[in-house]
């Protein structure tokens, strides 16, 4: 009877283990499309590096979330130009909507892939590498090209006194950058409307 009790025992032990760890890997899964974004390791890495340095600096930025839509990384004095394509098929991901006309303001726009990429690659490249001046980003896809162009300047004058460092710890940066502003709908909204100017649409 004791052998009997310890294999149920055993086999109790093993479905618990087998429960726990199906609600751990569901938690996992649910949480894995914004740990996408959290590359604080990534960004602590390269702080400091020169933007003259080409080959580092395109082994950083082929390390950025979505890189397989990057097509081209040029990197021309203080100027950083990333070109991004897209297939008809992911398009409402990346900007929102299926239809010809993209507007910016709108929520599925702001929720979209392209809002968070050029959040987050702006604040990443500003305050990792101390020598980029200029950043461009150019998305395409069968209907549309979109381009954003941002300066230094325009950003000192848009960067939040709380992410000024947040570039000095890996968890920092996850915990300030990508928590408080790339992932929060409010702060991408604001980041657009404040770089609304520098952001071109075709057609």
């Amino acid at each position: 009877m004791s052998e009997l009790k310890k294999i149920l025992l055993f086999l109790c032990c093993a479905l618990i283990g087998l429960s726990a760890g199906s609600v751990f890997m569901l938690h996992y899964s649910k949480e894995s499309p914004d740990n996408k974004w959290r590359d604080g390791a990534l960004v602590t890495r390269y702080v400091g590096t020169s933007v003259t340095n080409t080959n580092a600096m395109t082994g950083f930025i082929e390390r950025f979330p979505f890189s397989d839509a990057l097509k081209q990384v040029k990197i021309e004095g203080t100027t950083v130009s990333l070109r991004y394509e897209v297939t008809g098929k992911s398009r409402k991901e990346w900007v929102g909507t299926n239809h010809e006309w993209i507007d910016p303001s709108t929520p599925s726009f702001i929720k979209s892939r392209f809002s968070q990429l050029v959040m987050h690659h702006t604040l990443a490249l500003f305050l990792a590498i101390p020598n980029v001046m200029t950043v461009e980003i150019q998305y395409t896809d069968p209907v549309s090209i979109l381009q954003i162009k941002i300066t230094r300047n325009d950003f000192e004058g848009y960067t939040p006194r709380d992410i000024e460092r947040a570039s000095t710890s890996t968890n920092r940066f996850n915990r300030v950058v990508i928590d408080d502003y790339v992932l929060v709908e409010s702060r991408r909204k604001s980041f657009l409307e404040y770089f609304r100017s520098q952001l071109k649409i075709y057609p």
